[in-house]
């Protein structure tokens, strides 16, 4: 049964639009209940696929009855030898969203495991998979549970990060699924991004660089490359043409259309000098190194001496030189990383070097290098455009893509 089409209380584009909800075991699965009734009276065509364990929390009769569609749970479904269930649902599908996503069914996705029907459908997936994980908070922040989490986001699933409060344990922490308008919001955003950069040649850079000191030796700082990573990943999914140029990074790298691998300052400078006049936007996220050795030594120097001085001089400021470059219809966008005076200092890199945006990140225990979430405040020329709390660097990078596009249109 088709839905009518309705006003959109949240956000227009859901109408009619094809969404799987994959509910596994956990007691979240509760708010997916209201995630379904609402994705439904926004006009979405809504399928349900449980697991085995999500039917100890809710009944499938309260899927059924909200979606107007039956509900799935068995591979091999008794009722139906004619069809293959996980091909056609993921075919069928414009969008899957996971929610609850337990720490085991993460586990499973992220390393290609399908031994029931709702893991074989989003290893079948052939759309943008939104995965909302729910549990408690020291399985949240168990180290296996997070490179789950990284390697799901290098293979460009969106991961809708949890929030805190009190857990179904009665402790207090991280780990509650996002609340269901938040979800719908990131699936709609999801669909606005199928054709937001439609045309845009975005050009990217991300990680650090590595100054020599000796052949064993360098200078380069603690830059992970996951936002430049994330930008990269969400510009590509709102349709943009992707020219990424990366440093030193021990991440998967995303799909795009162009990839340059750099390793000194001065690599990258040529990267982005050679590229850069072909870009709508450049997004300068690299945390390039600002000083080299004036001299790097062959071979590697001993360790016969009380002390050691290493003459160092300045890199080119790459950002300053396309600041100078750019055209009246080009957009470079700048990162600022401060400890003290964010705000003051931003300003006076975004007109020191021409910008026409500068990304302020506050070193923090959540913020900065080597983390996947960021606290980030956007300015232009005219001051302090927006900030946001803590966020993961995903959720980030859609937003100041957003504000950049915004200001080209």
């Amino acid at each position: 049964m088709q839905n009518h089409p309705r006003k959109n209380k949240y956000h227009d584009g859901l109408n009619e639009r094809k969404i799987l909800l994959v509910a596994t075991g956990g007691i979240s699965v509760y708010k997916s209940v209201s995630l379904v009734r609402l994705l439904i009276s926004e006009g979405a065509r809504v399928r349900v696929v449980m697991s085995e364990s999500a039917t100890r929390f809710v009944t499938p009769l309260t899927f059924k009855t909200l979606s107007r569609n039956p509900v799935r749970m068995d591979l091999f479904d008794k009722e139906d030898l004619s069809s293959v269930p996980h091909i056609e649902l993921a075919t069928w599908a414009e969008r899957i969203i996971v929610a609850p996503a337990t720490a085991d069914f993460i586990a499973k996705i992220s390393t290609g495991i399908a031994d029931d029907l709702a893991s074989t459908v989003v290893c079948a997936a052939r759309c943008p998979v939104l995965v909302a994980p729910a549990m408690n908070e020291g399985m949240w922040l168990n180290p296996a549970t997070k490179r789950n989490i990284e390697t799901l986001r290098g293979d460009e699933r969106i991961i809708i990060h949890p929030g805190s409060g009190e857990l179904a344990s009665g402790d207090i922490g991280e780990g509650r699924m996002a609340e269901p308008e938040e979800i719908i919001r990131r699936i709609a955003d999801s669909f606005a991004g199928d054709r937001e950069f439609k045309g845009v040649k975005v050009l990217i850079t991300a990680g650090r660089t590595e100054e020599d000191i000796d052949q064993v030796r360098y200078i380069s700082n603690r830059s992970s490359g996951i936002m430049g990573f994330a930008l990269a990943r969400q510009a590509v999914n709102m349709g943009a043409e992707v020219s990424l140029i990366h440093g030193i990074v021990d991440l998967p790298t995303p799909e795009v259309d162009t990839v340059r691998v750099v390793k000194t300052a001065a690599e990258m400078k040529e990267a982005v000098l050679e590229l850069f006049g072909n870009c709508d936007i450049l997004i300068m996220a690299a945390a390039v190194a600002d000083y080299t050795p004036v001299t790097p030594k062959e071979g590697k120097i001993k360790r016969d001496k009380d002390s050691l001085a290493i003459e160092l001089k300045k890199t080119d400021d790459i950002l300053e030189r396309v600041g100078k470059m750019k055209s009246e219809s080009q957009r470079v966008v700048g990162f600022a990383l401060e400890a003290v005076d964010g705000e003051r200092e931003a300003m006076k890199k975004l007109g020191k070097k021409n910008c026409d945006f500068i990304v302020l990140n506050m070193i923090g225990e959540k913020s900065g290098f080597s983390v996947s979430t960021n606290e980030v405040t956007l300015y232009n020329e005219s001051g302090k455009l927006l900030s946001t709390k803590v966020i993961p660097k995903e959720e980030a990078a859609g937003i100041i893509l957003r504000e950049v596009l915004a200001d080209r249109r």
